[in-house]
């Protein structure tokens, strides 16, 4: 991610928020007093981080190409919202689809429990990603130009004022 969005603050915003949705999906069975297999938390955590990292990925580079046009972190966000909002619905329901048909198909209690996780995981995903990111990419939009490489200059060209020669 880091290499990809050529940023030091994106990439740690993207994992903040998926691990924050890895975190609630983990945290329902507590709540619900369901026993999950020991191996659960790996598999689901790597899992559902690959899964999502693509969400993510793709609300952020388009982000990233409205604020390079010009555009305000508000106008930049709602526009990579409205355009990917779509896009990840429909990658995480045909997502949550297939794991959910599994988890209710199998007889073997390990993969049906593993594939009911992934499938909830994938809904919590898609809300965190459409409710979630957006968020955190106006609330540290400065924070994100100051520290993604070709965004600063074009930054600094918008506020700077005309100069006045005398």
């Amino acid at each position: 991610i880091l290499i990809a969005l050529r940023s030091v603050s994106l990439p740690i915003i993207l994992v903040a928020v998926i691990e924050f949705a890895i975190t609630v999906n983990m945290g329902v069975p507590c709540f619900t007093n369901t026993t999950i297999p020991f191996i659960a938390s790996v598999v689901i955590g790597t899992i559902q981080l690959g899964a999502t990292v693509d969400y993510a990925i793709l609300m952020t580079t388009r982000y990233k190409t409205e604020r390079n046009s010009g555009k305000n972190k508000k106008e930049a966000v709602t526009i990579a919202l409205s355009t990917s909002m779509k896009s990840i619905m429909v990658s995480a329901l045909g997502f949550f689809a297939s794991t959910f048909g599994v988890g209710v198909y199998s007889s073997v209690d390990m993969i049906s429990q593993l594939c009911t996780l992934m499938s909830r995981g994938a809904i919590i995903s898609m809300i965190t990603v459409i409710c979630v990111l957006p968020s955190m990419l106006m609330l540290f939009d400065k924070l994100i130009i100051n520290t993604t490489m070709g965004m600063k200059k074009k930054e600094d060209k918008l506020y700077k004022l005309p100069e006045i020669n005398l």
